[in-house]
């Protein structure tokens, strides 16, 4: 694969790392937060200011100095209160640091930012350098390195060191993996999902020691989206294009239509859709004229036409627009498919009602798009 494949290829969306950006945020936050009982005077003031910073760097509002706000907050003022530079601060401030000061080299603006609203192109041009990737996964590597050194009883450590029980030297052997992952970039999806089930599970069982819950950011900043790329949720086949018919009068429809042009860098080209409005000639020729449909008794938000003919609506259509995102979206269709359909349709149609008395009328039944997007659409 060549370099400018690697930058600008499949992987991590607007949206996806807008999500980040935002568990990030809360990990600042919380980073200031339970120091300030601990000071007062003039770091008081600081770190609280870290507070509302947080927010705007969670909504992308020029997240990137904001993020450069926050960094110094962090890896300054908050590790001044844990002792540094005399005394090594405490895993929360170093972790989330490193991922602020790693935030400072992704581009800014993605979709779903407070500063990329009104963009006509929901996808922007916005790619995280693929360098970020390796450089992150080497960060990784070395903090798993640092705790199976210490489970070993090599450097200090924490409760895993005080005890050589089978759990914890099977979870160090596992760490030392990544350290394998670095010059065998095949096996990083590989290593990534068992080292993060399993340190989820360790600290499910022991609990929650300082830094535990920012290295589950520092695993998320190290994954790559494309590891998982899309599929349909019904393993369907079939020669058509599938199509997505929205509700052309409704704002959140329109916005849900950029959601998914914008978040499909990781669904495979056969799998991406074509879109027409519910209130379309394309709809009475595809739907309504068939005789095994009632289009009067379909909902009024959504209707998935599958490749094979078949027919999706409210939640069943979400799962499977989420599957055929991939990365992130995968793995929530995933995680939502065992809630009982009728728990899920029933919270859909209770959002259903309310979803034009929330987001403005748009004035054309088309989302507002660049052209090579446009031509996905039929009328």
């Amino acid at each position: 694969m060549s370099a400018s494949a690697e930058v600008h290829g499949p992987g991590w969306t607007g949206i996806q790392y807008s999500v980040f950006r935002g568990a990030l945020a809360l990990a600042a936050a919380h980073v200031c937060w339970v120091r300030l009982p601990l000071v007062e005077g003039p770091p008081w003031p600081l770190l609280a200011l870290g507070l509302p910073g947080a927010v705007a760097f969670a909504l992308g509002w020029r997240d990137r100095a904001v993020a450069a706000a926050l960094l110094v907050l962090v890896a300054g003022v908050a590790a001044f209160v844990d002792g540094a530079p005399l005394v090594l601060p405490a895993s929360d401030v170093i972790f989330t640091g490193s991922l602020l000061l790693l935030h400072l080299f992704v581009p800014i603006t993605p979709f779903g930012s407070w500063d990329a609203r009104g963009r006509i192109d929901p996808r922007g041009d916005w790619f995280r350098p693929g360098w970020l990737d390796h450089a992150a996964w080497i960060w990784l590597a070395l903090i798993h390195l640092e705790r199976a050194l210490g489970t070993f009883g090599i450097v200090p450590r924490g409760p895993e060191s005080e005890t050589f029980a089978l759990p914890a030297l099977v979870l160090a052997a596992l760490r030392l993996t990544a350290i394998a992952a670095l010059f065998a970039p095949r096996l990083r999806p590989f290593v990534w999902i068992a080292l993060t089930l399993a340190h989820a599970g360790w600290v499910t069982a022991t609990g929650f020691a300082p830094g535990d819950g920012v290295l589950l950011l520092v695993h998320a900043f190290a994954a790559n989206p494309a590891w998982w790329p899309g599929r349909s949720f019904g393993g369907v086949r079939g020669d058509d294009d599938a199509l997505l018919f929205y509700d052309g009068d409704c704002g959140f429809c329109h916005r849900s239509v950029r959601f998914v042009l914008s978040e499909e860098a990781n669904t495979p080209a056969p799998l991406r859709l074509r879109f027409a409005p519910l209130a379309s000639e394309t709809f009475d020729r595809r739907i309504a004229a068939r005789d095994d449909v009632d289009a009067g008794a379909l909902p009024d938000s959504i209707v998935v036409l599958l490749e094979d003919g078949r027919l999706l609506t409210r939640t069943a259509a979400l799962l499977e627009l989420a599957s055929r995102l991939g990365g992130l979206w995968r793995g929530v269709a995933l995680l939502a498919s065992p809630i009982p359909e009728p728990l899920r349709d029933a919270a859909y149609d209770a959002f259903a009602r309310i979803r034009k008395r929330l987001f403005q009328q748009p004035t054309d039944a088309c989302p507002i798009l660049p052209p090579d997007l446009r031509a996905r659409f039929d009328h």
